[in-house]
This record gives structure tokens, C-alpha cells and sequence, in this order.
């Protein structure tokens, strides 16, 4: 339901911002190029491409079709072949409501996805895995297709010792468990400071009970892992000697596809858990005094698509992450929800991805930013000093234009006019006005409107 709302909003919003994001840009120039006029003109790339993803099958492709679409471009999208009901209703509605010339729908297995990617598109948009990826942009590469690829990585989540316990609990259990922990951006592990730890803990048992009672094998809001190949995947890492201790579920059931929300306290950093994102419904938690060592932890390590940080935005700790770590979107107090803000871009940065979507983001990846410069055709001096030979007065006053390109603009010379003439009316007006007799009639106005206000009082 979340999902299907959030597509709705995301395409009320394209229809709602289309009108402005395709108006001309205008940009400066340079007073040597000049007089003339520059601005960008957004055009459609072409046919564009929307591979989706299996976790969240409506949200993370329907919407990348409306940016494309708002771009004035033809789409072409492949659903995952890992939800194909959700893939027949995509395909189903494209059918009954879509321009057949313009949108398709395709649907297969994995065959049609490695062939369909190896055609010339004129932008490949991707959710999935960071391999998966590699082997889109492999695919584009040979037909010099730009892509945005949106892929996941772990996601770290710091709780410093003063944040609020309660609402980092509520918020981390949210993020990690919903969609049993099959979402791109959710926190993937746990450093929380060693002072607070024991009570967090406690916390986060608490929410799994408030949220999904104390069995959420039974619970309508849990859900279950995608297919048997992610439960054997998971069902490995928790049969692995990973070091570390559970502390809450571990169950089991490949008849369900259950695995039940898990807590797992400090296992190794060579285990499994700290190797691969997890993306199932298991938070491994780790204790930390020294700050340097979270830092230092987080890069060296492949850049995550999102970090979570609890506490204050004012602390130097904060100041920091932000300032020394690099990440696709960081949050604070918060876990998840800053990918639902379409007014912001989302994507990755390294391994987490390359490119951004997202409202206005999403529609510039679907567009060439096309530059257009419009002049005209006066050539005498000083615009012919572009013009060889270049000697005298012509290469002194060039070399000036020259040196100073780079703050010297039409713009600027605009603005600077502007004010020297608003001085020069400024001083005539100071100069042949009498003031003081205009404040005296102004004076004179208002205490007769008084008077007369009180004349009519008595009458």
C-alpha cells in the first residue's frame, strides 16, 4: 500500500512540476562573447529503458517511467521476473492504458533481461544489486548508453550517547525490519557507544514486540523473504561460525519463507553479516568508545547508499561523519524515510550507484541539457577584438577581456549599470527635491484626515 501510494504521489508530482522544469534555463556570458544570450534547453534523450527491481516492484520502476515520460521520451520497462505478479499487473496496465508506439512493457526471465540491456537505448535506468549493475554498465558501454544505476551497499547506523533511545529504537526498527529487511537503503549494521548499548538493546527488543507481537511469525505487517534462493543465502549466514551472539530470533521456515527478526551481537568482521549486504530481516550491533574508529571503519569500505546517524546535527560527531565519510544520502534521527522526499535526488555514489533520480533529478537523467547561444551580428569594436590580426589595441584590450573572463560578465556589466543609474536618480532626486516641504504636506494630510476623523465622531 505504501508503495502503490508513494508511485502516486511521485506522478502527481511529475505532472504537477513538468510545466517548470521544462522552461529554459538562462545562463550568464562572458562580456568578450557578448552582447548575446545563453540557456539551456532540456530535450528527451530518446528511448529510455527501466529495469526494476523485485523488493519494491511498483515504487522503484512506474515512477522512473513518469520521469522519463515528463521528459518527453519513449520508455521501454522490464519488471523482475523475481515478483511476477506484480510483474503481470504492470504489464497488464500498460496494455489497457499506455501508447503501445511509445511504452512497452516487457516481461521474462533473466535471458530477456542480459538482452534486452544490450541494445541501443538512449538511457538505461537499473535498481538492483551492485553486480547486477556492473554488468548493465558493461552492456551500455559497448553502445555508449548512459545509465543511472540505483544498487545498495551497507548502510551504517551510529547511535551516539546522546541520542534519544526511544526514537532511535522505534525509527531502527522500522528501517531494518520493513519489507523483512529487504529494502536498498535500510540500516544494514549497528554501532551504537558502549554507554547506552545495553539499554538500546533492550529497546529494540521492546519495538519488535510492539510491532510484530511476540511471535511475528503470526504477524499480519511482517513480511517473507522473496524466494529459497535468498532464504538459503541468509539461513548461511546465520548456520555460520560468525563470531558473534544472538540475541533475539534466528528462526527459521523455508515452508514460509519466514526468518524472524534477529538481533545479532558483535559477530565477526569477517563473517558473512560484514561482508555482503544482508538485506534480509538480521541487524548485527557493534559498541564503540572512540569515535575515530567509525570513521575510519566506514571508509574503508566501499561508499553506502545511505548512513544513519543518532544524535544531535550540532555534535562534533555528527560534524564529522558528514564532513569525512561519503555516502548517497545521510539522515539524522531518522532511517529510510529521506529516500520518500522527491524534491531531493536519490542515488548512490560509488558502489551504491552512479546518477540521480527522484522529481526534478529524474527528470534531468531522462534529458539532454542541450546549450544554445543566440547572438547577433554586430562586429565592430570592441567585439572585434576576437578577431585576428591581433596587435595594438586590439591584443591590449583582448588580454584585459581575457583576465578578467572569469568574473567579467554581461551579467555583472548589467548589474553595475543598474546601480550607477540607480545612483545617478538618486542624487537628481535628493538634489531638485524639496523634502522638506513634501514632509510637511504629508504632515499637513494626515493631521487633517485625524481631524476630520473626529468631526465625524462627534456629529
Amino acid at each position: 500500500m505504501i508503495s502503490t501510494k508513494f508511485t502516486l504521489k511521485a506522478c502527481k508530482y511529475y505532472l504537477e512540476m513538468v510545466d517548470e522544469w521544462v522552461k529554459p534555463e538562462i545562463t550568464d556570458v562572458p562580456l568578450a562573447l557578448g552582447p548575446g544570450k545563453s540557456y539551456i534547453r532540456p530535450e528527451p534523450l530518446g528511448v529510455g529503458l527501466v529495469v526494476g527491481p523485485w523488493n519494491y516492484p511498483v515504487a522503484d520502476s512506474v515512477p522512473y517511467v513518469a520521469s522519463a515520460i515528463a521528459a518527453g521520451n519513449c520508455c521501454v520497462v522490464k519488471p523482475s521476473e523475481l515478483s511476477p505478479n506484480t510483474s503481470h499487473v504492470i504489464a497488464e496496465l500498460f496494455k489497457k492504458y499506455m501508447d503501445p508506439d511509445c511504452y512497452r512493457c516487457i516481461e521474462g526471465q533473466v535471458e530477456v533481461a542480459k538482452a534486452i540491456v544490450k541494445e541501443k537505448f538512449d538511457i538505461i535506468v537499473f535498481t538492483g544489486s551492485s553486480e547486477k549493475g556492473k554488468l548493465i554498465a558493461k552492456a551500455a558501454a559497448e553502445n555508449l548508453v548512459p545509465y543511472v544505476l540505483e544498487l545498495g551497499g551497507k548502510s551504517p547506523t551510529i547511535v551516539d550517547k546522546e541520542a534519544d533511545i526511544e526514537n532511535a529504537a522505534l525509527r531502527i526498527t522500522q528501517g531494518r525490519f520493513m519489507n523483512c529487511g529487504q529494502t536498498c537503503v535500510a540500516p544494514d549494521y549497528l554501532f551504537v557507544h558502549r554507554s547506552i548499548k545495553p539499554l538500546l538493546i533492550e529497546r529494540l527488543r521492546q519495538k519488535l514486540i510492539e510491532f510484530y507481537g511476540e511471535d511475528p511469525s503470526r504477524s499480519e505487517d511482517f513480511s517473507r523473504i522473496v524466494n529459497d534462493f535468498h532464504m538459503q543465502r541468509l539461513k548461511s549466514y546465520l548456520d555460520e561460525d560468525h563470531g558473534g551472539k544472538v540475541i533475539v530470533g534466528g528462526q527459521v521456515n523455508f515452508e514460509t519463507r519466514y526468518i524472524a527478526p534477529t538481533l545479532i551481537d558483535s559477530p565477526s568482521f569477517d563473517s558473512k553479516f560484514m561482508q555482503n549486504e544482508i538485506f534480509g530481516p538480521i541487524l548485527p550491533i557493534f559498541e564503540f568508545d572512540d569515535f575515530d574508529f567509525v570513521i575510519n571503519f566506514i571508509k574503508d569500505r566501499p561508499k553506502p547508499l545511505a548512513m544513519y546517524y543518532y544524535g544531535s546535527d550540532s555534535s562534533v560527531n555528527f560534524k564529522r561523519l558528514q564532513n569525512e565519510t561519503s555516502s548517497g544520502s545521510l539522515a539524522v534521527n531518522e532511517s529510510v524515510i529521506q529516500s520518500a522526499i522527491l524534491q531531493a535526488p536519490f542515488g548512490g555514489v560509488g558502489h551504491s550507484g552512479q546518477g540521480k533520480l527522484h522529481g526534478l533529478y529524474g527528470f534531468r537523467a531522462f534529458s539532454h541539457l542541450k546549450s544554445v547561444f543566440v547572438k547577433g551580428t554586430m562586429n565592430g569594436f570592441p567585439f572585434n577584438v576576437r578577431y585576428p590580426p591581433y596587435t595594438g589595441k586590439r591584443l591590449e584590450l583582448l588580454n584585459k577581456l581575457q583576465k578578467k573572463n572569469s568574473n567579467l560578465s554581461q551579467g555583472a556589466f548589467k548589474r553595475g549599470a543598474g546601480l550607477i543609474a540607480l545612483v545617478i536618480v538618486a542624487a537628481l532626486v535628493f538634489k531638485f527635491v524639496n523634502f522638506g516641504a513634501v514632509g510637511h504636506s504629508i504632515c499637513n494630510a494626515v493631521s487633517g484626515t485625524q481631524n476630520g476623523g473626529v468631526d465625524k465622531i462627534s456629529q
